[in-house]
């Protein structure tokens, strides 16, 4: 078992690599990154699995255009890790553009060799910003 900081570590850069791929739109990176059995809670309350969420970034119904994702806090217990913290995001969701800003919780489940998102759930700080209508 990796000691604790070399597992924040990891799924710092874990959360780093989902981020980029989001904002470059390279769902091939998500396979790798995500686990089969996703659940994905956004702050609007709809859950998405794997399927759905990426059916919707396929389909350009969440356009990423800027993304900051800071982490306060990684807990292992076994072989899942979660980790708490901040996002603030700039993304056309459904057609509207809007400026997000939530605490997050993530858990990573170790699989094989390599740590994969579990789960995503985001609670909003503030309501949304409505930036503009497409």
């Amino acid at each position: 078992m990796m000691p604790n900081d070399q597992i924040d570590l990891v799924i710092r850069t874990c959360e780093a690599q989902r981020s980029a791929a989001m904002l470059g739109g390279h769902l091939d990176i998500f396979s790798y990154l995500f686990h089969p059995d996703l659940t994905y809670i956004h702050s609007s309350g709809v859950v998405d699995n794997l399927k759905t969420y990426l059916d919707k970034c396929r389909s350009r119904e969440f356009i990423y255009h800027a993304l900051d994702h800071q982490i306060d806090k990684v807990t292992r217990v076994g072989e899942l890790a979660i980790a708490l913290g901040e996002m603030t995001t700039t993304v056309t969701s459904g057609g509207v553009r809007k400026y997000l800003h939530n605490r997050t919780l993530t858990a990573w489940q170790k699989t094989d060799e390599q740590w994969q998102l579990l789960v995503y759930q985001a609670t909003p700080l503030q309501p949304a910003v409505l930036l503009e209508a497409g």
